[in-house]
């Protein structure tokens, strides 16, 4: 590893793990009642609030396999947890298994950390089935250092009686971004906040611009970049850009949005203040709760001035779950995280995915929503186009540097702080370094 990727990595102030090497070993905890514990990093500081569906999964296991296997949860909040995994793998403490930004994986596998998952999946054909491709966005071409947390779809909620107060009509998989602009210009002029976002925290706040980014071509300019023949200023995202600053110049964002943290923005939708939300399908309960069978769902409106296909749904893998490679020297290890990867990733867990209204990775042919789900059938029919989703979302294909540059040009824009090229050109910087 380069010593910027290095600090690309260890940015917060963290030693390099090139320090460290491949791992010793593992010493694996036993309970009360011998039963092998591995630990679990998880992202929030709270799983049974937070991240409920993991937490009921979790719990499913520690009641099945009571007295032979335990998961425990290693959890702090999304930031704390980057720095505390950094901070592990320079001691050789990394959990067992834990979840990490896709844009900081890969430098832990390129330096031995992670274990190669390839084996678990040929040893577990109908995991791998079940996974239908989602994996493959984390096999570097020498190992799979990871597999899916949850699969991600993504894209705008609509409040559909936000809409019918207003007198506009709902938005479709056809609607053009010239009608969409119109629809923006139309429920401001009725009172209404047309798109609920905040900027205080950026990077849980644009995955409705996933998907402008695919409809502009990202897959192409991205491989480009990545073999050293393109840049991220080039005319697809320029103009991929200029459609976003088109958006806040028609006025469909908060006047307070960089006030405003990414909850805010939700309850501006959650009680009818705005008409658009964009997010993912880890809302979907609550707006079952809050909004009901007036939840609507779709992708975002189709660009007529791209060349790229417009047929782009977001159902994406999220985030990776990853493995110590010294689990692999401990045999009683390797056994507690099979037999929890199987469960994770089985009929089971993925029904209690779908009990709180959250996608799995793997996907069961029986196992379905409820009638009364209604934000999760909302983003089922918009999936039944059958439209073509890419690999990884945009975001998730970045190093971190990159991605964090992305997120900072979009809402630069939208802020007026960057024209359209000077954001890509801070996307060209940090990819340089």
């Amino acid at each position: 590893m380069s010593s910027k990727s290095v600090k690309r990595l260890f940015a917060m102030g963290t030693a390099s793990i090139l320090t460290i090497g491949l791992l010793a070993g593992s010493t694996v905890a036993v309970s009360a009642d011998d039963a092998t514990v591995i630990r679990f990093g998880i992202h929030v500081a709270n799983p049974a609030e937070q991240e409920a569906v993991t937490n009921s999964i979790v719990e499913a296991f520690n009641q099945k396999y009571e007295g032979q296997y335990k998961v425990e949860f290693v959890a702090s909040d999304t930031e704390s947890h980057s720095t505390n995994m950094k901070l592990a793998a320079q001691d050789n403490t990394l959990p067992e298994i834990f979840w990490i930004d896709a844009s900081e994986a890969p430098e832990y596998a390129d330096n031995g950390l992670l274990l190669d998952l390839s084996d678990y999946l040929a040893a577990s054909p109908a995991i791998d089935e079940a996974l239908n491709g989602m994996e493959d966005a984390f096999n570097n071409g020498s190992i799979q250092y990871g597999v899916p947390y949850q699969c991600n779809v993504q894209g705008f909620f609509f409040n559909k009686a936000v809409f019918d107060e207003a007198g506009v009509a709902y938005p479709t998989d056809a609607t053009t971004y010239d009608e969409f602009i119109q629809m923006v210009q139309d429920l401001k002029a009725a009172g209404v906040t047309p798109i609920s976002i905040g900027s205080m925290n950026s990077s849980f706040a644009m995955w409705e611009f996933n998907e402008f980014l695919s409809r502009y071509g990202w897959e192409d300019s991205y491989e480009a970049i990545a073999a050293g023949e393109g840049t991220y200023n080039n005319p697809e995202l320029t103009a991929c850009f200029e459609k976003i600053k088109g958006l806040a110049d028609a006025g469909a964002f908060p006047e307070n949005m960089t006030t405003l943290q990414y909850f805010d923005a939700k309850q501006l939708f959650d009680n009818g203040s705005a008409a658009m939300f964009g997010t993912g399908q880890w809302d979907c309960a609550e707006f079952d709760t809050n909004i009901g069978d007036q939840i609507g769902f779709f992708w975002g409106p189709v660009f007529e001035d791209s060349s790229a296909s417009q047929e782009v749904a977001m159902k994406v893998p999220s985030a990776p779950l990853v493995c110590s490679a010294a689990v692999k020297d401990n045999e009683a290890a390797c056994e507690a995280l099979y037999a929890f990867l199987d469960f994770y990733y089985g009929e089971e867990a993925a029904e209690i995915s779908y009990a709180g209204s959250i996608f799995p990775a793997s996907s069961y042919k029986d196992v379905e929503a409820t009638e009364t789900q209604y934000a999760m059938n909302a983003m089922i029919a918009a999936l039944s186009s059958g439209w073509t989703s890419p690999a990884a979302a945009p975001d998730q294909t970045l190093s971190a540097a990159v991605q964090e540059q992305l997120y900072d040009s979009i809402f630069g824009v939208i802020q007026g702080t960057y024209s359209p090229s000077e954001a890509l050109d801070k996307m060209d910087q940090a990819a340089s370094y």
